[in-house]
């Protein structure tokens, strides 16, 4: 089943063809209108019809895709991290990035799972951890936090691809390729690199594209895991202190 799209990613997406074929209609019938009016008949005729019947079929297209903002269906999930409401088109079967926080809403038949908070034993900050986490790292230090299970014996399963040690190089985070969850692609990026829908559509245009530079491994590979989610393709370089990649 596929994931679910948010609501207003379809909402935006009607919107800007709603107000660019009506606008763009709404002037061209407007011209065909005054020439009309100045020129009467001549050879400009059929240069008038041509405005007049193109500028009136985009300004209906402009109201249907108005009208169907209203279809737009609206499930709301919260987000057990910072509690913003993610609005979806349907309830989630699957795992989605947060719109406000980034993080991973942890999802099991469709019913998002309470997380619980540890104090990293580095740095004090806090994090969160669901059922599902079999491995955390700080957000804020990027330590391993071993997680209790219910014999009180800790976690220690590695996913595939996670480093097993610390590592002191850092680097760079790069976009090869996405797929076609083109939508939800975006609005991870969005919240990852703090920049706006058309930034980020532009990025996806010019692939391969960095997307991060000087960042340890396990953050590293963790964007990674998390834009494979959303079928995009991404790896991480080494870069040097100056800051080039390592060849």
């Amino acid at each position: 089943m596929p994931q679910p799209q948010r609501s207003s990613d379809i909402v935006e997406t009607h919107s800007e063809r709603a107000l660019g074929y009506g606008l763009t209609g709404l002037i061209m019938l407007a011209v065909g209108l005054i020439l009309m009016r100045y020129q009467g008949e001549g050879w400009l005729t059929g240069l008038i019809w041509v405005l007049i019947v193109f500028g009136t079929i985009g300004i209906f297209y402009g109201l249907y895709c108005a009208l169907q903002i209203r279809k737009v269906q609206v499930h709301k999930t919260s987000c057990p991290y910072c509690g913003f409401v993610n609005t979806l088109t349907d309830a989630p079967e699957r795992d989605i990035a947060c719109r406000s926080c980034n993080r991973m809403i942890p999802i099991v038949d469709g019913r998002v799972l309470p997380v619980q908070q540890v104090r990293c034993g580095y740095c004090n900050e806090l994090n969160y951890y669901s059922e599902k986490t079999d491995l955390l790292i700080c957000e804020y230090c990027n330590h391993e936090i071993p997680i209790a299970q219910a014999d009180g014996q800790p976690r220690r399963h590695v996913p595939k691809g996670f480093a097993l040690q610390d590592d002191d190089q850092l680097y760079e985070l790069v976009l090869i390729a996405h797929g076609h969850k083109t939508e939800e692609l975006i609005s991870a990026l969005q919240h990852m690199l703090a920049l706006n829908r058309n930034q980020v559509k532009q990025m996806l245009t010019e692939l391969p594209v960095t997307l991060l530079t000087g960042i340890p491994r396990k953050k590293a590979e963790m964007l990674q895991a998390q834009l494979t989610v959303h079928e995009a393709a991404a790896e991480f370089r080494p870069i040097s202190s100056s800051g080039a990649p390592v060849r």
